[in-house]
């Protein structure tokens, strides 16, 4: 018997997923910005995290195809400085490959390129949690809030959770993506947590899986990554992607995920 809890009734996405990989993650992250605050700057699209200056949620976008000119760079650094946040951009650079030119050429350098690993629907082995944890999905407060003090545990984040945590967490389960929270089953802790941002037209992220450390190298964040892939396409979505830094592509494709596009990260510090 799996530590699997029964899960709600599944909500169907009304939109499948067509096309290579690379465009519909492209696709996705654009789209994913019309949630949060964000601001048109010539072919950018730059989002804001009004509650935390951390680089991972303050970054730009281009278009598809973009071919940004100097003044389209500068007036892009302008926002992010006024802002008081790092001039950043995160994107699949075969959606836009001339951006990347006119970003080193205004100084701007290469934080990393990781692999964005997918799965579709059937394409994973089921991987239960292991043995003496559950794994269940979050929707009250005080669950969410569970998740949130796991992620910035996991993730080094120096203060604790807040308001502003819990409102993207609340944000995220109102349109139809997912929290889940790995407990001890001796002890109800919460040991790790991760997420599905909410379907885009048949695509969803995987993101902020994370366990602490104690708990860690036992098969929690796989486990994880598995079960949040797999309801989301019980519910009707074709694609989920990742992105998957150095020291956790083998987690993912041990998981069953799979190679098919690349992300490019890069900032002016």
């Amino acid at each position: 018997m799996d530590n699997f809890t029964s899960l709600p009734a599944a909500r169907p996405v009304s939109e499948p997923a067509a096309g290579p990989a690379s465009d519909l993650v492209a696709g996705y992250i654009r789209a994913s910005f019309g949630r949060r605050s964000n601001e048109r700057i010539g072919p950018f699209l730059a989002s804001f995290d009004r509650y935390s200056a951390n680089p991972g949620r303050n970054y730009a976008v281009p278009d598809d195809g973009a071919r940004p000119l100097p003044d389209d760079v500068a007036a892009l650094v302008d926002t992010f400085v006024h802002r008081g946040r790092i001039p950043r951009l995160e994107y699949v650079p075969q959606s836009a490959p001339r951006v990347e030119a006119a970003l080193r050429t205004a100084g701007f350098t290469v934080e990393g390129r990781v692999p964005v690993l997918v799965s579709r629907p059937g394409s994973l082995p089921d991987r239960p949690a292991p043995e003496g944890v559950t794994l269940t999905l979050a929707a009250r407060d005080a669950e969410l809030l569970d998740a949130a003090r796991v992620q910035h545990d996991a993730y080094g984040e120096p203060e604790p959770p807040g308001e502003g945590d819990l409102s993207r967490l609340r944000a995220t389960v109102r349109r139809g993506g997912l929290v889940v929270v790995a407990r001890d089953a001796a002890t109800g802790e919460a040991v790790g947590s991760g997420l599905c941002n909410g379907p885009v037209g048949g695509v969803d992220e995987l993101a902020a899986v994370g366990v602490r450390e104690p708990y860690r190298r036992r098969g929690i964040a796989g486990a994880m990554a598995v079960y949040l892939a797999q309801e989301s396409h019980r519910r009707g979505v074709r694609l989920v992607w990742l992105e998957a830094e150095p020291r956790e592509e083998r987690i993912y494709r041990a998981a069953g995920f799979v190679d098919a596009a690349e992300k490019i990260w890069l900032s002016l510090r």
